[in-house]
C-alpha cells in the first residue's frame, strides 16, 4: 500500500501555486471579504483520476489545482466538494443589471492574509504584497477565456442546498483579441494579457435576468490542443460558485441552457483547438467558446471572438 505523507503532499505546493482560485466577489465597486458568499472548496481532494497521470498520488488535488471534465460532477460544476460547504456559504442579495467583479489569488490557502487583499490599487480585489512581487499583480498564468455562467435553483429548493444538477446559462464571456503589437503571437488572450496584469473580470448580471436564487459560476478554461485527431481530456477549469438571490421584476424563466459537465467533454467546441490556435498563432475556422451559446438578456447568441 501506498502512503502519502503530508511531506509528500507539500513537495507539490510550487505546483500548486502555479495555478489560481476565484475567492473575492464585488458588487457594484464593493468588495465582500474573502471567500464571503463563495462554495468553499476540500483540500487535499481525491478524484477519480487525472488525465494523462498514471500515479493515483496525482489524483490528490490541492486548493488551487486544476478540474478536469472526468472529475466529480460537483467538482466541475463549483468546485471539489463543494456541496460539504453549501450550507455554510451566505446568499449575496444582487439587483439585475448589477456590476460584479471576481478577484483571484495564486497563493495557497494556508498562506492567506489580510496583505493579499488589503489596500490593492485600482480597486482590485486581491493583489500580492510589495516585497513579493513589484506591482502587486496577481497575474492569470493561463490561457484561454473567463466565464460566467447562471442556473437558477429549483422552485423546491433553496441555493444552499441545490447541487447545480439543473441546466446552465452563459452570460458572459472575456476572451480573445487582435494584437498587432506583436506579430510572432497574432492573438492573444484577455484575462492572460502575456501574464502581465489582467484586467478586472468585471461583468453584469443582465437586467432580464428573473428573479430568484441563483448559483453564479465564474471560471477560466484552459483548453488542450487536438493531436493526431484526438484529444487527452486535459483542460483545466478554475470553476468558482457565488450564491446569490436576484432581486428583479422580471418573473419567469433563463432560456434553454447547458449541463455541465457534459458541455466541458472533451468533444464539445471550444474545450479543445488546434494546436496552431494553442500556440497563439491563428483563431480556428469556425471556432466558438467553451460552455454553451451566450445570453445578451435577450436571446442566446453562438459565442465567438469577433461576435
Amino acid at each position: 500500500m501506498k502512503v502519502f505523507t503530508t511531506a509528500a503532499l507539500a513537495a507539490t505546493f510550487q505546483v500548486a501555486t502555479s495555478h489560481f482560485t476565484f475567492m473575492r466577489v464585488a458588487v457594484n465597486n464593493e468588495w465582500m471579504p474573502p471567500t464571503r458568499y463563495i462554495r468553499n472548496k476540500t483540500e487535499p481532494y481525491t478524484e477519480p483520476s487525472t488525465p494523462g497521470q498514471p500515479d493515483p498520488y496525482q489524483n490528490i488535488r490541492l486548493y488551487n489545482f486544476p478540474t478536469y471534465s472526468s472529475d466529480t460532477p460537483a467538482s466541475v460544476r463549483c468546485g471539489r466538494d463543494n456541496m460539504a460547504h453549501a450550507n455554510s456559504t451566505e446568499t449575496l442579495k444582487v439587483k439585475a443589471g448589477d456590476t460584479i467583479d471576481m478577484a483571484h489569488l495564486r497563493v495557497e490557502l494556508k498562506y492567506w492574509g489580510p496583505d493579499y487583499w488589503t489596500g490593492c490599487a485600482d480597486n482590485r480585489g486581491t493583489c500580492y504584497p510589495q516585497w513579493k512581487q513589484p506591482g502587486g499583480i496577481v497575474d492569470i498564468n493561463h490561457e484561454g477565456p473567463f466565464i460566467v455562467h447562471l442556473s437558477k435553483v429549483p422552485t423546491d429548493q433553496d441555493v444552499s442546498t441545490y447541487d447545480g444538477s439543473g441546466e446552465w446559462v452563459k452570460i458572459h464571456t472575456l476572451g480573445l483579441r487582435k494584437n498587432n503589437t506583436a506579430p510572432i503571437v497574432p492573438v492573444d488572450w484577455l484575462p492572460y494579457n502575456f501574464q502581465n496584469q489582467p484586467p478586472h473580470f468585471t461583468f453584469s448580471i443582465p437586467k432580464q435576468t428573473p428573479k430568484g436564487q441563483y448559483l453564479m459560476r465564474v471560471d477560466i478554461i484552459w483548453s488542450e490542443f487536438w493531436y493526431l485527431g484526438k484529444t487527452n481530456g486535459i483542460a483545466q477549469m478554475y470553476p468558482s460558485c457565488v450564491q446569490i438571490e436576484v432581486e428583479s421584476e422580471v418573473e419567469g424563466e433563463l432560456p434553454r441552457g447547458v449541463r455541465i459537465p457534459e458541455i466541458f467533454f472533451p468533444d464539445q467546441p471550444g474545450v479543445a483547438t488546434s494546436l496552431d490556435m494553442y500556440r497563439g498563432l491563428t483563431v480556428d475556422a469556425n471556432f466558438t467558446y467553451a460552455g454553451g451559446p451566450l445570453w445578451d438578456g435577450v436571446s442566446l447568441q453562438v459565442d465567438t471572438p469577433w461576435g
